[in-house]
């Protein structure tokens, strides 16, 4: 049976609590550091930037004035390509920042591999030059606008000023319901 020295116990508990305490002040620093990361990624042709902070959340996105006139699936799939980029970016930072920080802890790795789930790398082609065209609707979809609805309409009535002939068209239900008679004896002004 061995027997416990107390001052060995006593100088084991003092590193214990400066380890502890050493730690408590990396993790400190790392939460003070990452809570200051922000990653802006800009597209090939710089008219559009996405800025996350350090949680992945877009926080700015930039539209140069050349985005004008742009194809909006366009637009959209450089933002998103963008965003993309800024988050994986960011994930590479917070590793880096981990290991700089607390080094090889198990906590900070167990930081830095919840960054890398929630932000993958980048596909190959995602480099912000690549614009995915907007898919097709399967052939079974009817189509969007009806041949119908294209045609231009004959009306008697003269349109005033690009109003649309049916603005002015008042419909009102065949016949009332209970809650019509009831709010017709109500007023609204009381």
């Amino acid at each position: 049976m061995e027997v416990l020295d107390p001052s060995r116990a006593a100088e084991d508990i003092a590193r214990i609590a400066a380890d502890f305490e050493r730690q408590a002040k990396s993790f400190e620093q790392l939460r003070e550091r990452m809570a200051t990361l922000t990653v802006t990624e800009t597209s090939r042709d710089g008219r559009i930037g996405v800025t996350v902070d350090n949680n992945g959340v877009p926080t700015d996105i930039v539209l140069a004035a050349g985005t004008r006139g742009m194809d909006p699936a366009v637009v959209s799939a450089e933002i998103m390509s963008c965003l993309r980029r800024a988050q994986a970016t960011l994930r590479t930072q917070v590793a880096q920042t981990v290991n700089d920080t607390v080094g090889e802890d198990p906590a900070g790795t167990a930081i830095a591999d919840q960054y890398a789930q929630r932000f993958p790398d980048v596909v190959s082609g995602d480099t912000g030059s690549s614009v995915h065209a907007p898919k097709e609707p399967p052939a079974h979809t009817p189509p969007l606008v009806s041949p119908e609805l294209d045609a231009p309409r004959e009306t008697s009535a003269t349109p005033s000023r690009g109003r649309k002939p049916d603005r002015d068209q008042v419909v009102t239900p065949d016949e009332p319901d209970d809650d019509d008679e009831y709010y017709n004896r109500k007023s609204w002004l009381v």
